[in-house]
């Protein structure tokens, strides 16, 4: 078995690629998923189903958008420091509309025009904002960058994080369930979907209707983080704000925690600044309203001393007429009670007479029963051996 080296290996696919014939000056079509220029070089991906081709066109100024149906002339080259097949292009012609950017347009319409993107369903940002959840992946760097701007900005800020597959089959369903999760969650205050840059598949994930049906009824406010500045996908306008980047939506639920102290210190010397001016003001104010207020109460207390020593005057005349009165009747009630007194009656000549503790009379008296007489300074106990009853 022979062994190559990679140098080795590198050197016969370019070769290969380099001398055949089929592939140089080709013109390929396919849809761009990809698209972006630095420094007048472009750099592209060409679509077709799942098959990929990248592309690159030096000394270019020509601006296409992901989607576009192209065809591209160039040559296949292969490079060995990076190991990568690209198309160099030499020019490029607008075909139309791809395939999936027509879906994504239609789709569009479709909840545009049930008026899911509408700025009156929007809502607004808490002012401030003490927690977020966070649905991305938590191996990409989307989630670090998320966390070092908000964190730099301020550093109490609680973030969740619901990790998310944000490519693939699952990613639809992992990103519904994070919205949802932290939807009934009391403890967050936004939820922020994020994911870095891609081509039109790899953002297709965020293009769901589900996906976008499940944003609109998000009760909490949602921020759509997906791709870069250029990129737009359905979230981005069922959401409640869309951020340019992941980066973009870190400070925008943030406040600086710097630029509110300086704030605040600001604000304290302007406040100090009018309390000195007004204090002086306020003072001779205070001053005058005390005057008045001591003159007046003077006044009141004097008019109200002399209304208490008549009240106090009337009340002592009543309650002497009403104790006199008194007196009266209890003298009145006593002298009632003295006629009345039995001790008064018994040293008259009256008796106390009972049998078995009770007063006598004809029903409860037999003869030979005993009887009790209490008089003034005696008591007798006798026998009846005779009644009579009265009739008058």
């Amino acid at each position: 078995m022979k062994t190559y080296s990679v140098t080795a290996i590198n050197k016969i696919i370019k070769n290969f690629i380099d001398n055949e014939v089929i592939l140089e000056d080709i013109t390929v079509t396919g849809e761009l998923s990809s698209f972006s220029v630095s420094r007048n070089i472009a750099y592209f991906t060409l679509k077709e189903g799942r098959d990929l081709l990248s592309c690159v066109m030096f000394n270019t100024k020509q601006l296409f958008s992901v989607g576009d149906l192209v065809q591209v002339r160039g040559n296949i080259k292969y490079y060995p420091q990076g190991g990568k097949l690209h198309l160099n292009a030499l020019s490029i012609e607008l075909c139309g509309q791809g395939e999936l950017y027509q879906q994504f347009l239609q789709l569009k319409a479709k909840l545009e025009a049930e008026g899911l993107f509408d700025d009156k369903n929007k809502v607004p940002l808490p002012r401030f904002i003490n927690s977020i959840g966070v649905v991305t992946s938590k191996t990409g760097a989307v989630l670090q960058d998320i966390k070092n701007v908000s964190f730099r900005r301020n550093p109490n800020l609680e973030i969740y994080v619901y990790d998310a597959q944000v490519q693939g089959k699952m990613a639809v369903n992992d990103i519904i369930q994070g919205i949802t999760y932290f939807d009934n969650l009391t403890d967050v205050d936004v939820i922020v979907v994020a994911r870095g840059g891609g081509s039109l598949e790899d953002l297709s994930v965020f293009n769901d209707e589900e996906l976008a049906r499940v944003a609109y009824i998000c009760n909490k406010p949602l921020i759509s983080a997906v791709g870069h500045e250029t990129d737009f996908s359905i979230l981005d306008f069922v959401a409640d704000l869309r951020a340019p980047t992941p980066s973009s939506a870190a400070e925008l639920v943030t406040f600086d925690s710097s630029e509110l102290k300086r704030y605040i210190l600001e604000l304290n010397n302007k406040i100090d600044a009018t309390l000195s001016n007004n204090l002086a003001s306020v003072t001779n104010q205070v001053n005058d309203y005390a005057m008045s207020i001591e003159s007046q109460v003077n006044s009141a207390i004097n008019d109200e001393t002399l209304y208490i020593l008549d009240l106090f005057n009337n009340i002592q005349a009543n309650i002497d007429n009403e104790l006199n009165n008194t007196i009266y009747r209890v003298n009145l009630s006593l002298n009632t009670l003295d006629k009345l007194n039995p001790i008064k009656l018994l040293r008259s000549g009256y008796s106390y007479v009972s049998t078995d503790g009770k007063p006598i009379n004809y029903n409860n008296t037999r003869i030979g029963n005993n009887v009790k007489i209490v008089a003034t300074d005696v008591i007798i106990l006798a026998k009846i051996e005779n009644k009579e009853k009265r009739n008058d």
